[in-house]
């Protein structure tokens, strides 16, 4: 019998063997968090906060929160309704993350509301900043709307490799190199205050995105100054 990609069995057994393979990949990558001494309180106090990072960057970032929030609340992520979303969602449940399933396009809101509830329960939430599909390093609405209405700070970070793979996908996605050194950078906390919506939504978008453009200026000099 010929296992199509659609076929119930390799949809069931697909993102274990994939979960399983991010894990053993990543772990001979040397490397850890390094960045900003508040920043890095904060996780290392387990305190909630929403983790953006631009969606080229998603992978180590991943793998490095599955270590630091083993013993703490599950971290929460937001995936696509679509079949891709869905697969990775999947991965993403195996790797030990809650999911909320929602998009620019379908479902949002409701998925961004849900991830506030389980961030005022004290789970740490990650988006990717400029969504699921783009533009590349742009910040969407989205990032602000979550962490004005869960009143948790915005934790950029960024992911440098010393050698990497970077793919021409629409985020031009970077995948380090087995045994590779790595490390995730981790910028300043990012306040966004009750009175960032309308008008005054546009500049903190901004600063977010300038924050994150200066971050991922950093992770490409970081081994290679």
């Amino acid at each position: 019998m010929k296992l199509r990609f659609h076929h119930p069995l390799w949809r069931r057994w697909a993102p274990v063997l994939a979960s399983r393979l991010v894990k053993l990949y990543l772990r001979t990558c040397p490397g850890g968090l390094v960045g900003s001494a508040a920043g890095l309180e904060l996780i290392r106090a387990n305190r909630p906060v929403l983790f953006a990072a631009w969606h080229c960057h998603l992978l180590a970032p991943l793998y490095h929160a599955t270590r630091y929030y083993a013993a703490g609340p599950q971290l929460v992520l937001m995936a696509s309704p679509s079949r891709d979303g869905e697969f990775i969602a999947a991965i993403a449940r195996n790797l030990g993350f809650l999911v909320c399933t929602g998009s620019r396009r379908k479902g949002g809101v409701r998925a961004l509301k849900e991830m506030a509830g389980y961030a005022a329960r004290g789970h740490s939430c990650g988006l990717a900043a400029d969504g699921s599909r783009g533009p590349a390093r742009v910040v969407q609405k989205g990032v602000i709307y979550l962490a004005r209405e869960a009143r948790v700070p915005i934790l950029p970070v960024a992911t440098a490799c010393r050698r990497k793979i970077t793919f021409q996908t629409w985020d031009r996605f970077e995948l380090p190199l087995p045994l590779s050194r790595l490390a995730v950078l981790v910028g300043e906390p990012f306040p966004v205050g009750p009175d960032a919506k309308g008008p005054a939504l546009e500049p903190t978008r901004r600063e977010l995105e300038d924050r994150l453009n200066r971050l991922f200026r950093q992770s490409q000099t970081f081994f290679h100054p």
